[in-house]
């Protein structure tokens, strides 16, 4: 059982069917990942150092997720997931992994949203702010021009981070400037109709139907005023409720409120994430985890607990494999 290279149309099948999770699209399309299962499902991952590294849970029925794990293991000694369901912790548990909470999921019920209160005061600032400085949100067709102008947004944009000089990858799904199947893609033009920031989201499926999206990226021209993202949060939520859409998935908030009380956790793993998570310095030079947890508590979702599972030690080499993995080294 291995097949490394999957067709875009037999991915996107298996996609429809079993992506029932925020980052199953990255899983699906990322580039530069690797694939291995068959015809009824598959696993992502990349490998740095010797090490496997499973992005999230397999793209496949749940009756057929512990086989296609367990033939993965038989080649892959040296293995680690991350951002997993706790059924696929649960799974890998029993096989002799450690398994620590990774952090938080927020997932969003938008027919239940509204826009109302303090906390969003923001998302009705923009609109009026926005408004009379005559710029729009548009969903759009990206075409070569379109292309050029998100380029520039999106370079800009890197600059201003940390990671100014690279694009983040693995867990950060890299920002593609082109048309996707399925994928949603919002721009924000001035006056003049150029492109001043944009917002894309990523399809979740269940039963082949798109019930929900992902917020994988929001970028905008480090000129343009911060509410910016608001203004297209708004336009985008606005929009899938209008469709009837069910959720918004806000992606990870990295070792936020992890716990470790169910799973045979490492506690090396537990100390570093809480470092990560509550130091000035890595916060302002690696990223910025514990401020993007405090921005998407303003949308009151739901807090969904993801995990890593990782076979070997020491657990510290694997998370410096997982900084080059995810390009942050």
């Amino acid at each position: 059982m291995r097949i490394t290279e999957f067709a875009s149309a037999t991915r996107h099948a298996l996609l429809q069917r079993h992506g029932s999770f925020p980052i199953a699209y990255s899983a699906a399309f990322q580039q530069d990942l690797l694939r291995f299962g068959d015809e009824r499902g598959f696993l992502a991952y990349t490998v740095v150092g010797g090490t496997a590294f499973v992005l999230a849970d397999p793209i496949a029925p749940p009756e057929h997720r512990a086989d296609l794990i367990d033939a993965f293991l038989a080649r892959h000694k040296d293995v680690s997931f991350w951002q997993i369901s706790r059924a696929t912790a649960a799974l890998l548990n029993e096989r002799g992994f450690f398994v620590n909470a990774l952090g938080t999921e927020t997932v969003v019920d938008l027919q239940r949203f509204t826009f109302a209160g303090p906390a969003r005061r923001s998302f009705r600032t923009a609109v009026n702010r926005f408004a009379s400085s005559g710029h729009v949100v548009r969903e759009v067709v990206i075409d070569s021009t379109v292309s050029e102008q998100l380029q520039a947004i999106s370079e800009g944009w890197r600059k201003s981070k940390a990671t100014k000089n690279r694009e983040l990858r693995f867990l950060v799904r890299p920002v593609v400037l082109a048309d996707e199947p399925g994928v949603r893609k919002f721009v924000l033009f001035n006056a003049a109709g150029d492109a001043e920031g944009f917002a894309f989201f990523d399809p979740i499926f269940e039963d082949s139907k798109a019930v929900g999206y992902l917020s994988a990226t929001r970028r905008w021209l480090p000129g343009t005023d911060p509410l910016a993202g608001y203004l297209l949060m708004r336009a985008a939520i606005e929009t899938f409720q209008d469709e009837g859409v069910r959720d918004l998935h806000l992606g990870l908030s990295p070792f936020h409120k992890i716990e470790d009380k169910e799973f045979n956790k490492n506690w090396v793993t537990r100390r570093a994430f809480r470092f990560f998570y509550t130091n000035e310095l890595t916060n302002r030079w690696f990223y910025p985890v514990r401020s993007l947890s405090q921005h998407k508590d303003i949308y009151g979702g739901e807090q969904r607990l993801v995990y890593v599972a990782f076979n070997r030690l020491p657990a510290l080499l694997r998370l410096v494999k997982l900084l080059r993995a995810c390009r942050i080294l």
